[in-house]
């Protein structure tokens, strides 16, 4: 569900979004109703918040991508005006 999220354009309500599909998830799984509950499940099985999974994400692939040989990168860094 989170696969490639880091390069996808995400707005608070996505984001909201796909943490309320986890909440529910995890809430269906140990049969409970409690939210507190469910996100003990989450922190007891270390699944981080989707906001911060999407930030963890962002800066790995920032930083792999500004050391690539990736030739867009390079004449955007250079700032040539096509980027």
């Amino acid at each position: 569900m989170l696969l490639s999220i880091e390069v996808c354009p995400t707005n608070k309500s996505d984001v909201l979004f796909l943490q309320c599909v986890i909440d529910i998830c995890f809430r269906k799984i140990f049969n409970v109703k409690s939210k507190e509950v469910g996100h003990e499940c989450e922190t007891e099985f270390g699944v981080f918040l989707v906001s911060d999974i999407i930030d963890i994400r962002k800066r790995k692939f920032l930083v792999k991508y500004d050391l690539s040989d990736n030739l867009l990168r390079q004449l955007c860094k250079n700032g040539n005006e096509m980027c």
